[in-house]
């Protein structure tokens, strides 16, 4: 019998992932059976098992996918910011993508992620773990900044971190239960005011 391939294992695990999603995404976490992702991932049911255990193992593996994504997203774009409105605008325009193309199915699973994180130990675990990742990459974002002197020397690195992230969660938030009503452009106009104050840029600064 041929060994299967690291590639060929990947392959089935992203596929299965992406099933995941897709159901997740549609009908909630809750309201999903592993029988339904087997259904969706087009492959037998031991092979979907051979993968992920259980769906509390599928609901890990696609927080972890989730927000490694978005912590490799801020990562790169903290490293090309001298500013922490820069950040700002950055982190809104990843938000925006996010929304677009098959993304937006893992743009919907973000609220549930959270409401999940409260009641479930295990994902609870695995979404600390995600966020303390993200939080240290903003924190560093933080000193880098006060080091150009572009921040107030006496700012809480740390808390500026979980400042930075509000705004962004709190952008993406609105932005799937209030749609329309939330313009990027704008948002990050007013919050660039609220942080420091500067005047706000034309609205294609932000595009």
């Amino acid at each position: 019998m041929p060994k299967v391939s690291t590639a060929y294992r990947s392959e089935r695990r992203d596929q299965i992932l992406d099933a995941a999603v897709r159901c997740f995404a549609a009908t909630g976490f809750h309201a999903t059976g592993m029988a339904d992702v087997v259904r969706e991932s087009g492959l037998s049911a031991g092979s979907v098992y051979r993968y992920f255990r259980s769906k509390d193992d599928l609901i890990g593996s696609i927080i972890d996918r989730l927000l490694d994504r978005l912590q490799a997203q801020l990562t790169e774009a903290s490293a090309r910011v001298e500013t922490l409105p820069e950040m700002l605008e950055r982190s809104i325009s990843i938000a925006e993508q996010t929304f677009s193309g098959e993304r937006s199915d893992y743009a919907r699973l973000l609220p549930q992620v959270w409401t999940e994180a409260l009641r479930n130990p295990v994902v609870a675990e695995r979404v600390r773990g995600a966020y303390a990742r993200i939080f240290d990459r903003l924190e560093e974002l933080v000193l880098r900044l006060k080091a150009l002197e572009t921040l107030p020397g006496g700012l809480d690195p740390r808390g500026a971190a979980h400042v930075l992230l509000a705004i962004l969660q709190g952008y993406m938030l609105q932005r799937l239960i209030v749609a329309t009503d939330v313009d990027p452009g704008s948002y990050v106009r007013a919050a660039r005011v609220l942080l420091d104050g500067a005047e706000p840029r034309d609205a294609h600064d932000t595009q």
